[in-house]
């Protein structure tokens, strides 16, 4: 039985809409309803849709482990790769035998390589005279550039300068925020029981927390922001670089910050 079908029928003997699941869950209906029709090629990352069938599996009373295994194997399934081809046999570009790979001291394999010897040869000859004349060209090129030189110092120069004048022109503040560190220290804290914790650390990569307990401590470096999905808003809080902060709801949702331009 697909995944999508064992959820809609868990739903129904629970006697629950789409709507009040989504009440329930804090999962948006349209997820819920792409969930129950097996169509998990929605705009969600994995870890975030593994999750949410994890925890919608749960509020349906289903085997979570059991739910998440059939979800690989049809998602593996969905995502079939095309056969590679075979690459054959290598015919001789001056005769008609083919190069027999398998067994190279058959009486035909070694025709073959005579030909297809003979046939390399022509390429090569033609590769060094190609080689020689890059080499003539380079050679032309570095005497051209040499006269050059005292024109590309000036410009150099000139060039240095304007950085120079530039960089004196910013404001004391401004040279703050070019120099303002975009690596900041995420520390995370639980004051009560999370069932489920996403951080996005603002390096394209997401990390998955589970079943975590009160006083559980975790840091993370981010990359000028984060942005996370708890079940339990109200038992999180966390700090920046020291500065403690807290965030913002309670149950499951969705949570960013941002520093203060």
């Amino acid at each position: 039985m697909a995944v999508g079908q064992k959820l809609e029928e868990a739903r129904n003997r629970k006697g629950i809409s789409i709507r009040e699941a989504e009440e329930s869950t804090k999962i948006r209906g349209d997820y819920l309803s792409a969930f129950e029709s097996s169509s998990f090629d929605i705009n969600l990352p994995e870890v975030y849709l593994r999750g949410f069938v994890r925890l919608y599996a749960r509020f349906l009373d289903l085997d979570q482990d059991a739910i998440l295994a059939d979800l690989a194997i049809e998602m593996g399934n969905n995502s079939g790769k095309s056969p590679r081809k075979s690459l054959g046999s290598i015919k001789s570009m001056e005769g008609s035998e083919n190069v027999d790979l398998v067994n190279p001291t058959s009486p035909t394999s070694s025709v073959s390589r005579k030909n297809l010897n003979s046939a390399l040869s022509k390429p090569i000859i033609f590769t060094f005279l190609s080689l020689f004349l890059v080499i003539l060209v380079i050679i032309g090129l570095i005497y051209g550039l040499s006269g050059n030189e005292d024109a590309n110092d000036k410009v150099n120069t000139k060039s240095e300068t304007i950085q120079e004048v530039s960089q004196s022109q910013l404001s004391p503040s401004e040279n703050n925020k070019i120099s303002e560190p975009l690596i900041y220290n995420l520390k995370l804290k639980s004051v009560g029981t999370i069932e489920m914790l996403i951080i996005d650390d603002g390096k394209n990569s997401l990390q998955e927390f589970k079943n975590i307990e009160q006083g559980w401590e975790k840091k993370i470096d981010i990359l000028g922001s984060f942005r996370c999905y708890c079940s339990d808003l109200e038992n999180l809080t966390f700090s920046i670089n020291g500065k403690e902060k807290k965030a913002d709801g309670e149950g499951a949702g969705h949570f960013s910050w941002k520093p203060d331009l």
